[in-house]
């Protein structure tokens, strides 16, 4: 089986001062509210730490002397301390929960918007699951962090201090008593924290090979079934499974020893406690009421290193997520404007000229080696050649979703590195072969959220011969449009993202095969449709239909990243070359 380890899998310590810092500055908008929050956090950790206290009180004072008018008073006293603090304890609850649901609100926005801007070439190695999770699962975590376990671990270490301090107040040799466990403790939370970060890196790594595996094989179910590989696919299943279960039931025996050994220290304490306060009665040096409150004090002390040992694995989680978000949001944005960048002077002409342009996805391997051509106001310019030549790499340049080694592309003589990205895209209109379409309301795919009126977006469905069918649907343009149009036809997807197109006036348009997927009968509604589209604007065609190159004012043949022949249709013809290869092999019998 292929490797599945990838950043999901990074596993650092359990607490990165390097990494906090950095989640700490997602805290300074709400400093003031965070500042209530650990104000009522200590106020309802000190009144709870009295608790104990109260109740030692209760007994030598009044229980032993049968006081029980007294004894009425502390109980109210008692159940006022508790009442107020569970009072503070709801508003800390409420102020630090809903800090850190702006927290993971304001992360959530700026990953979002640093995907927006990012260069292409980043999505094209990051599978897009993989870009989910880390706007999901990997905030998630840190939400959890931040509003769970750091509450939790505040609070248990400002408990631990308080009864630490009380301990030591209330009689030092009870409590010199108490903490001869310590040692063993510290040492046993060691060796735990030692084995829980190598089991958690593996249930993770073994998690990522069980999600893979279980994607891949829901995802072609289809090929599993006509193969009959079933058995095959349910054998692996087990395996992978089988391999989580054991590294789960490690890491369960691990978590399951320690908190038995912290618990056995813990007994061990209370029971020196018990043996060595009853001595200190026994003489008189030492009452049963105080002897009872350090008992509270000693379940509450090892009771808070119990809790933070207990969310070891959590911030051991917001760290690693902490880690793979950093990383996205670290990622250099390569696709930038000058700090002179021109605003395009209104609409273009669109005229376009690439002048010896050199481009590589990755170094060494270059794509287009030295094109040059020039496309006039309103011609037609058609790019043909076999796959992997070249021909979907020069459209991206133009709106500059990649960037060229070197060389220039112009348009109306202004070089696109020199023009803002906004007032560059507003001038290219894109039609893909498989279009997007995005759930929602028929219309706002065609205006795309844009300043777009709705009779505009009703104009450019009427010239694109799209009104027809949109008229049919339920709710005519205002159907709500189900994930990805899967209620829609190719041919009706086709023309909408046509509609979409026009909509925006373009100078420019691109036709990316964007008749490729369309059956034969409904070939001629697509192709009148691009006419109309194409009609008075500069066009750049990618097709290998003839309907859609022979009107051409110019065909270049793309091979091997360069332009191997140029010329009209019947020119290339007459040359007998590669287009005429490609023409006899694609298009003779289509004529014929």
């Amino acid at each position: 089986m292929p490797s599945y380890r990838h950043e999901e899998d990074v596993v650092g310590k359990a607490f990165s001062w390097k990494l906090a810092r950095r989640m700490f500055v997602y805290l300074k908008p709400y400093k003031w509210r965070l500042v209530v929050g650990l104000f009522l956090l200590i106020v309802s950790n000190s009144l709870h730490v009295l608790s104990p206290l109260f109740i030692g009180i209760a007994i030598d004072k009044y229980i032993k002397n049968l006081d029980f008018a007294g004894l009425g008073w502390i109980v109210l006293a008692i159940l006022f301390l508790q009442l107020t603090r569970l009072f503070a304890d709801f508003c800390k609850s409420v102020v630090l929960l809903d800090t850190s649901q702006f927290i993971m609100r304001d992360i959530r926005i700026q990953i979002f918007e640093h995907f927006q801007t990012l260069q292409m070439s980043y999505f094209d190695k990051n599978p897009v699951g993989r870009l989910m999770t880390r706007i999901t699962s990997d905030v998630d975590a840190i939400g959890e962090f931040l509003s769970g376990s750091i509450v939790t671990v505040l609070s248990n270490i400002f408990t631990t201090l308080f009864t630490f301090v009380m301990l030591f107040s209330l009689d030092y040799r009870l409590a010199f008593i108490t903490i001869t466990v310590m040692p063993f403790m510290l040492g046993a939370m060691t060796v735990f924290a030692h084995y829980a970060q190598k089991l958690y890196r593996d249930v993770k790594i073994k998690m990522a090979k069980v999600n893979a595996f279980l994607q891949e094989s829901i995802t072609g179910v289809m090929d599993i079934q006509v193969a009959n590989r079933q058995k095959v696919n349910q054998r692996m299943c087990h395996e992978v499974t089988h391999e989580l279960f054991v590294a789960q039931l490690r890491s369960i025996v691990n978590y399951t020893l320690f908190f038995q050994s912290i618990d056995l220290l813990e007994t061990v304490a209370l029971g020196l406690l018990i043996w060595y306060g009853s001595k200190l009665i026994l003489i008189n040096t030492l009452t049963e009421g105080l002897v009872v409150a350090f008992a509270q004090y000693v379940r509450e002390f090892y009771g808070s290193i119990h809790e933070i040992s207990d969310r070891f694995n959590d911030m051991q989680t917001a760290m690693a997520s902490s880690e793979r978000i950093f990383t996205v949001l670290d990622e250099k944005i390569t696709i930038t404007e000058k700090p002179d960048a021109l605003e395009f002077p209104g609409k273009s002409k669109g005229e376009v000229s690439f002048e010896g342009v050199h481009f590589a996805y990755n170094p060494g391997a270059p794509v287009l080696k030295g094109i040059d051509f020039e496309v006039k106001q309103g011609e037609k310019i058609a790019l043909v050649g076999p796959t992997g030549a070249g021909k979907s790499s020069i459209i991206s340049l133009l709106s500059r979703l990649y960037d060229i080694q070197t060389g220039d592309i112009k348009i109306d003589g202004h070089s696109i590195y020199d023009l803002t990205l906004d007032s560059l895209r507003r001038q290219i209109s894109v039609v893909l072969q498989h279009p997007f379409i995005f759930s929602g309301p028929l219309i706002e795919n065609i205006t795309m959220l844009s300043p777009i009126s709705r009779e505009q977006a009703k104009d450019a469905a009427r010239l694109v011969g799209a009104e027809d069918f949109i008229l049919k649907l339920p709710d005519g343009y205002d159907t709500i449009m189900t994930e990805r149009g899967s209620t829609l036809s190719v041919g009706q997807r086709q023309l909408l993202s046509f509609a979409r197109a026009i909509a925006h006036d373009p100078s420019i348009l691109v036709l990316d095969e964007a008749t490729s997927s369309i059956d034969t009968a409904s070939e001629m509604l697509i192709q009148e449709a691009m006419q109309r589209m194409m009609s008075g604007r500069t066009s750049i065609v990618i097709a290998h239909r003839l309907s859609t190159i022979k009107d051409a004012n110019q065909v270049l043949v793309i091979g091997n990243g360069k332009i191997v022949e140029r010329g009209t249709h019947d020119q290339l013809l007459r040359m007998d070359g590669v287009y005429k290869r490609l023409y006899e092999l694609q298009f003779k019998g289509q004529e014929a």
